[in-house]
């Protein structure tokens, strides 16, 4: 069902005094408000608030928002509230999670140029386009042509790409890659390139992926002069302090998106955990044992796949964490000696 847009009433934003703490000072700004007599959902009014202030320019591209614990504090609703808010943005592109340091805006909302630049941008496409018609190219083929090869402009540098099953995770995971490598690392689904193979673009000539879809990717790539590199993954030092630190009767279970995930990760998991704490773990391959998994835990550690269907089916008693994970380091470097090596 279409979610309708929650209009701004004017006293929705309380802007900060100059007296106001700082959120980077430990303090979050008093920017939203929560209206207990409305029939707006809460999770809505919040998620509608966080929205307008990053598109309103409240909080600029990098810029950190409050933590979970300071919007609870403040507002005086449930954390899992707030964590379902920032996942459903997370989802939507506004915010990125970043364990051990914070939940910020997108950077790349940032990507503009200056008025001037972007003058002389749209003289040069305007040119670009007068003359290619004038070859019989259109300006859609022309721009599919200079996306394909503005990644191989510099021919000095190997041309890489990651791919994963989700979205979230293939963004997260080429990023990493490109503050490892300290070069741009290209981002793809496993899925798109599953259904058309021929959208995998011919300059990529490296491509990275976890061990779990290291087959998958290899019956996708048959070109010779590809090279298709597996990957492995640790739980994030973040979520491994997460699980250690679960409090006697915590009932916790984990929920992931497919069985080769509950297994692997599912095993870590249960070892991190407390002695007792650990119940079991369920994928959304076989929902009827998630759902049964949720009915008999209090907490529930996901990996971002399984988000919408925990935030739908969990109650607010139950707390809700995400798991998160960071490239193994002898298998990262494995990779870059392959990559930035032998290109």
């Amino acid at each position: 069902m279409a979610q309708n847009t929650i209009p701004l009433p004017p006293h929705r934003f309380i802007p900060a005094q100059d007296n106001e703490p700082d959120a980077d000072a430990g303090g979050a700004r008093n920017h939203f408000l929560i209206n207990r007599q409305s029939a707006v959902p809460l999770h809505i009014q919040l998620k509608e608030q966080v929205r307008y202030a990053i598109m309103s320019g409240v909080y600029e591209p990098g810029s950190t928002l409050p933590s979970i614990r300071e919007l609870t504090a403040q507002l005086g609703i449930h954390r899992n509230t707030v964590h379902r808010v920032y996942l459903e943005l997370q989802a939507s592109g506004l915010l990125i999670s970043r364990p051990g340091k914070g939940v910020f805006v997108n950077e790349s909302l940032s990507e503009v140029v200056s008025t001037r630049e972007l003058d002389q941008v749209d003289a040069l496409i305007e040119r670009f386009f007068k003359e290619a018609n004038n070859l019989g190219i259109n300006p859609v083929t022309l721009g599919r042509l200079v996306g394909q090869r503005a990644p191989s402009y510099d021919s000095h540098k190997p041309i890489v790409a990651f791919v994963e099953c989700t979205d979230h995770q293939s963004k997260e995971r080429a990023r990493d890659l490109t503050e490892s490598f300290g070069i741009t690392v290209q981002h793809l689904l496993l899925e798109d390139l599953q259904h058309s193979p021929k959208t995998l673009p011919k300059h990529v000539k490296h491509l990275i992926t976890s061990i779990f879809h290291y087959d998958e990717v290899l019956d996708v790539v048959h070109s010779g002069d590809r090279k298709v590199h597996p990957i492995t993954y640790d739980l994030h030092p973040a979520t491994r302090k997460l699980l250690r630190e679960l409090e006697p009767g915590t009932r916790l279970g984990f929920i992931c998106h497919d069985a080769n995930t509950e297994e692997v990760i599912g095993r870590e998991v249960a070892q991190r955990a407390p002695e007792g704490v650990f119940i079991g773990c369920a994928n959304l391959e076989a929902p009827e044992l998630a759902l049964k998994l949720i009915d008999e835990v209090n907490a529930v550690i996901l990996t971002e796949p399984a988000a919408e269907f925990c935030i739908k089916h969990c109650t607010p008693e139950h707390r809700l964490m995400e798991l998160h994970f960071a490239l193994n380091p002898a298998s990262l470097d494995k990779v870059t000696r392959s990559v930035l090596f032998q290109p």
